[in-house]
C-alpha cells in the first residue's frame, strides 16, 4: 500500500523528498566529524578517515548495494553514476571546468551587487586558532561531501524522476531552485540576488549529466571548486571583496569578473556539444 502510495505522488514531489532525504543523511556524519575533529583533537584530522568511509559507504549504498533489495535497482538507476570513457571524462572536465569558472566569475560579480556584509561570507569558526594542516583538512572534508552528496542527490535523485515524466528543462530548472533553497536556508549570503548563480551553476551540472549521462564529473568538479573558492570566500586566502560597484563604482575587479563570465559560457556550449558526441560514441 505505502508503494503505491507513493507512486502516486507527483514525479516532482518524489524528486524533492528523495533528493532532501539524501543530501540530509549524507552531510551528517561529515559533518559531526569535522566538528568534534576541531574541538577536541585539532592536531590529529582523523575527520579524514571518518569521511572517506562515510562516503565510499554513502556512494556504495546509493548505488545499488545493500539492503533493501527491491530498492536496488531504482537507486542504481536514480543516482546516474554509470562509469564514462576516457574521451567522455575528458570533455566532461573540460566543458564543466569553462561552465564552472564562468558560474563563479558570475558569482564574485554578485557580491559586488547584493549589498551584503562581509560578514555573511564569514567561515561557522575561527580557523586562524588552528593548525593549517588542519584548516586544508576540515576544507577538503566540506568540498569531498558536498561534491559526492550534493550531486548524488540534487543531480541524481531530484533530476531522475523529474526528467523521466517532465523533460531535462523542467528536470534542472527545479533541481536550481531547491539548490538555492537549501543553501537560502543555511547561509547567509544566498539571498536572493545569487538566485541566477544557482540557476545557473545547477545548469551546468545538469547539463553535464545530461549529455554524459553520469553526475560523476559533476561530482569531481564539484567538491574540486569548492575545494578552491572556500578558502577565498573565508577569506582565509587572498582579498575577497563585497563592496558594492554603487560605491566604487565599476572597477577593474567587477570587469574582469563578468569578462571571464561571458568567455566561459560562451566556450562552455561546444565543449558541451564535443562531449555529447563522445559520450554518444561510447554508448
Amino acid at each position: 500500500m505505502l508503494s503505491r502510495l507513493w507512486n502516486r505522488l507527483p514525479a516532482i514531489v518524489r524528486g524533492i523528498l528523495v533528493a532532501e532525504l539524501v543530501v540530509s543523511i549524507g552531510t551528517i556524519p561529515p559533518s559531526v566529524a569535522v566538528i568534534l575533529n576541531i574541538r577536541t583533537s585539532p592536531s590529529i584530522p582523523w575527520m579524514l578517515v571518518v569521511t572517506a568511509g562515510w562516503l565510499w559507504f554513502f556512494w556504495w549504498y546509493l548505488s545499488g548495494h545493500g539492503w533493501p533489495p527491491s530498492t536496488a535497482e531504482a537507486r542504481r538507476r536514480d543516482l546516474r553514476g554509470p562509469s564514462l570513457s576516457k574521451r567522455a571524462w575528458a570533455w566532461a572536465l573540460i566543458a564543466g571546468a569553462l561552465g564552472i569558472t564562468g558560474t563563479i566569475a558570475m558569482a564574485f560579480a554578485t557580491a559586488r551587487l547584493a549589498h551584503l556584509p562581509r560578514e555573511a561570507f564569514a567561515a561557522p569558526v575561527d580557523f586562524s586558532k588552528y593548525p593549517t594542516l588542519t584548516i586544508v583538512c576540515a576544507i577538503a572534508c566540506i568540498s569531498a561531501t558536498a561534491g559526492i552528496v550534493e550531486e548524488a542527490g540534487f543531480r541524481g535523485f531530484l533530476i531522475s524522476p523529474i526528467q523521466r515524466r517532465h523533460g531535462w528543462t523542467i528536470a534542472i530548472l527545479i533541481s536550481g531552485t531547491m539548490f538555492f533553497l537549501d543553501h537560502h536556508l543555511s547561509h547567509a549570503y544566498a539571498t536572493f540576488a545569487f538566485l541566477p548563480f544557482f540557476l545557473a551553476i545547477s545548469a551546468v551540472h545538469g547539463l553535464l549529466v545530461k549529455y554524459s549521462g553520469s553526475i560523476r564529473p559533476s561530482m569531481l568538479l564539484h567538491a574540486a571548486a569548492d575545494f578552491i573558492v572556500i578558502p577565498v570566500t573565508y577569506g582565509l586566502v587572498g582579498s575577497f571583496s563585497v563592496e558594492p560597484i554603487s560605491i566604487t563604482g565599476i572597477d577593474r575587479q567587477f570587469i574582469i569578473c563578468v569578462g571571464v563570465t561571458l568567455i566561459c559560457f560562451v566556450a562552455f556550449a561546444p565543449a558541451l556539444r564535443a562531449l555529447r558526441a563522445r559520450s554518444k560514441a561510447t554508448r
